[in-house]
């Protein structure tokens, strides 16, 4: 493989010794080695990766210097949010009060209310991340069996014995 003379051997030597990005180290290893005369088999035996890889990265570094190399992957915003700021202030008024069906508020409700009222479409998991955001947390209630018997439940609560007030002692000592 040729490499092009962007850096010398030591100056990429230097590199992978300096870079604190783990992705630029190995990349700058991989260079290294191309220019120090090893195959790219060599190469993605060292590095753990394939030989293509090993020839995609020195091509980079080849074409594009040792700029290439870096993870620019760090710099990626990435996706916009799913509402304009303003938009979820109106959301989180919205919350303040309860949802036009009366009960309690759900994603499937607030969801609704967003399409209808901001006239955005958006799935579940947007409104549940942006209800994260803003500090809310699901709300049920505790699960009761449907055939309960509450009053036999209650009875048994009182005639149940008391248990000691004493946490830590368990019988002799």
């Amino acid at each position: 493989m040729t490499v092009a003379d962007h850096l010398t051997l030591n100056e990429l030597w230097r590199r992978v010794k300096k870079a604190e990005d783990p992705i630029e180290r190995i990349r700058f290893l991989a260079v290294y080695h191309a220019k120090r005369g090893l195959t790219a088999k060599e190469i993605a035996r060292i590095t753990l990766n394939s030989s293509r890889w090993v020839q995609e990265t020195v091509r980079r570094y080849h074409q594009e210097g040792p700029e290439a190399l870096k993870d620019k992957r760090h710099q990626n915003p990435g996706q916009q949010p799913k509402l304009t700021p303003e938009e979820q202030g109106r959301v989180l008024e919205a919350l303040q009060g309860p949802p036009p069906d009366g009960g309690l508020w759900t994603g499937p409700k607030l969801r609704d209310w967003v399409e209808r009222e901001l006239g955005k479409k958006v799935s579940l998991y947007p409104i549940y991340r942006l209800l994260h955001e803003m500090g809310f947390a699901l709300r049920s209630p505790r699960p009761r069996h449907r055939r309960a018997d509450v009053q036999a439940q209650q009875a048994f609560k009182k005639s149940s014995p008391r248990r000691s007030s004493r946490p830590g002692r368990r019988g002799g000592g």
